[in-house]
């Protein structure tokens, strides 16, 4: 494989991935698409992106852009840089790696890419990250729309979901399908507005994959409630914490989005929920969380770096959601309680699967903050 690489905004590679091409402005005025070798595009990013941030690197096998590729020297710098003479195929883009330049404003080669050998070092598969729209089995293709209300709750909550039905509250949609059994989506009725409620599953594969079908089934507005490991002892049981952002330390988000740090929820989600908790009244603090697919590995030593980069809670689902969120265009926020407390060496149940009354109005704030975004 030849890798040539370009520098891109990150929005403007999200563009892309909707129009199936990616044809920048240069391709119009210049005829060509600016692109770099490995060792060339430290050199451009420090002289021409010198402190920007929100951009990534486009690594591209050469060998299959269908559009032709010439190696020029059109400026007289003395070097020969690869130009792509139309529009990009997005099939030949093999990775997309965040570019942030260091605190002084300038760039480094990111460590996934060989210098010298011009070649992706591709040892941890989670960074293979494929930009391609359309997978195998695709939710679009295999779910037909039905008819369901485009808000919907997952709530992790299952004893307030029974307390529904057994109420006679609910009404039956559909099931959400898996190997552990049949997973129900109801409708709820909440003054005269209609809401879809179901359980997400526990982790974020199986989450993710839950959100992705109730998108195909129709739903477009999202709010997720559960409780999360408090990271700031300072946090007292029900609590409540908006995520803002989280930290992405579980594997189903990199399928979803390039690899990067951490994954936001949609601001106008955030905003609802800010919305609904002022006029109830209900203190609040906007944060980040830590998403985790092992809550048996959360050591002493993580819990501090974690908590030393802001995190104020641990959970296991909200990076997926976000990504999966983002990748389908659609929006998503979740509101959090502070369960037990993991903020120092010894764990402190502190008996929240047990606050029934605290579970039951989280739900109904996520509710009333679900059927608030527009």
């Amino acid at each position: 494989m030849t890798l040539v690489l370009h520098i891109i905004p990150y929005q403007h590679w999200v563009r892309a991935q909707e129009q199936g091409a990616y044809e920048p402005p240069s391709l119009k005025d210049e005829g060509f698409i600016h692109c770099s070798t490995p060792a060339q595009v430290v050199g451009v990013a420090n002289a021409l992106y010198h402190g920007q941030r929100d951009l990534v690197l486009l690594c591209i096998d050469a060998d299959h852009v269908q559009a032709a590729i010439k190696y020029e020297d059109c400026y007289e710098t003395g070097q020969e840089f690869p130009h792509i003479y139309g529009p990009l195929n997005l099939d030949a883009v093999v990775q997309v790696i965040p570019f942030a330049p260091e605190k002084d404003g300038n760039f480094q080669l990111p460590a996934t890419l060989d210098e010298e050998k011009a070649v992706l070092r591709c040892d941890y598969p989670i960074l293979e990250y494929d930009p391609a729209r359309k997978a195998l089995l695709e939710p679009s293709e295999l779910l037909l729309p039905i008819d369901i209300p485009e808000h919907c709750v997952l709530c992790f909550f299952q004893d307030v979901i029974t307390g529904l039905r057994e109420e006679g509250r609910l009404t039956f949609v559909a099931n959400l399908g898996s190997e552990i059994g049949d997973n129900p989506i109801y409708e709820l009725n909440v003054d005269g507005k209609r809401l879809a409620l179901c359980h997400p599953g526990v982790g974020a594969p199986l989450a993710a994959t839950f959100l992705d079908d109730l998108i195909a089934f129709g739903c477009r507005k999202f709010i997720f409630c559960g409780g999360a490991g408090a990271l700031d002892g300072g946090l007292g049981l029900g609590h409540i914490v908006i995520p803002a952002t989280a930290v992405r330390d579980e594997g189903t988000s990199y399928h979803y989005l390039p690899p990067a740090r951490e994954v936001a929820a949609s601001p106008e989600a955030i905003a609802a929920i800010e919305k609904v908790l002022e006029r109830d009244n209900v203190s609040y603090i906007v944060g980040k969380t830590w998403t985790t697919d092992a809550p048996y590995r959360e050591t002493p030593a993580k819990i501090q770096r974690r908590r030393a980069e802001g995190c104020v809670t641990v959970e296991m689902e909200a990076a997926a959601f976000f990504a999966v969120a983002q990748f389908r265009g659609v929006i998503a926020g979740q509101i959090l309680y502070c369960g037990d407390d993991v903020s120092s060496d010894t764990w402190d149940s502190r008996h929240w699967q047990q606050q029934t009354s605290v579970r039951e109005k989280v739900f109904w704030l996520a509710a009333e903050s679900c059927l608030e975004i527009g």
